[in-house]
């Protein structure tokens, strides 16, 4: 693949960042570390993409990604040296497991999930796939008598709604009872702004349908750390020298309808809620 130095990186799992090798966008760089200054964290995935086709690989753990030669994506499970390598540590990266009176260095193992995608097909994937990869679902076990065991006969259950799912661009990424009987939602669109023509779109979330069982008497939205109300927030303008006001402005869902309680989502948009039942 002809990928012109330039590979895209994760954000903390949300925006995927263009990263072009030996290049910052905001100053002149002088590269001395071609292999270290070009490596940046991954904590969701990355790509390549060509003039055809998008390559892209999630992971299941945090790692370091580049790619230090077109047409690869190089990632880093784990990084060992035997010596220091003089760059301020004072010591070398040597972990090892040690075991009846053997030691042997320390084994990382990760999944890859790598898919090959036609141009602009590649989002969805990442997004939807990526979603269950990096926010999987978490099992849990208790010991139960047998014979109540077999007498509670429902072998499934939903709080919501049969007939209702949520968009494919839009997670719960938080859903706790908290000790006051509140419940904290939070609500996130998974896509970012022209990342793909049919999902970074304005994403509707019915919350009387992912509730369906329950009676919504009160919703109250929050900052993103849910200790203020939004409606107490004041938003600072600020003035950056050198600065040019482009004009855009960023897709926001608007405010929320106490009847009709729909909450809408503009791309990479977070929302967070107080519910009382």
């Amino acid at each position: 693949m002809v990928t012109n130095s330039t590979f895209y990186t994760d954000s903390n799992g949300r925006d995927f960042l263009k990263r072009v090798r030996n290049h910052r966008e905001d100053w002149n760089l002088e590269m001395t570390e071609p292999v270290a200054g070009n490596y940046y964290p991954v904590n969701l995935g990355a790509y390549v993409a060509d003039g055809k086709y998008e390559v892209s690989v999630l992971v299941d753990r945090a790692v370091g990604a580049s790619s230090i030669r077109d047409g690869e994506l190089e990632i880093m499970l784990h990084r060992r040296t035997l010596r220091d390598d003089g760059k301020g540590v004072e010591e070398p990266l040597g972990e090892v497991v040690c075991l009846d009176g053997s030691c042997k260095g320390l084994t990382a193992r990760g999944t890859y999930y790598v898919k090959v995608d036609k141009l602009g097909h590649g989002p969805h994937w990442r997004r939807t796939y990526g979603q269950q990869v990096y926010s999987p679902y978490l099992l849990a076990f208790s010991h139960e008598d047998e014979t109540n065991w077999k007498s509670y006969n429902v072998a499934r259950a939903s709080m919501m709604d049969a007939n209702y799912s949520l968009p494919d661009n839009v997670a719960i990424i938080t859903l706790q009872n908290l000790d006051d009987g509140t419940t904290l939602l939070r609500l996130a669109h998974l896509f970012q702004a022209a990342e793909d023509p049919r999902f970074s779109v304005i994403a509707k979330v019915e919350l009387r349908k992912v509730f369906g069982k329950r009676n919504i008497k009160e919703l109250t939205e929050t900052n993103l750390s849910a200790n203020q109300k939004k409606s107490d927030m004041k938003k600072l303008n600020w003035k950056v020298v050198g600065d040019t006001d482009s004009g855009l402005t960023p897709l926001k869902g608007g405010p929320v309808d106490s009847q009709a309680l729909v909450v809408e989502l503009g791309p990479m948009e977070i929302r967070t809620f107080l519910l009382n039942f």
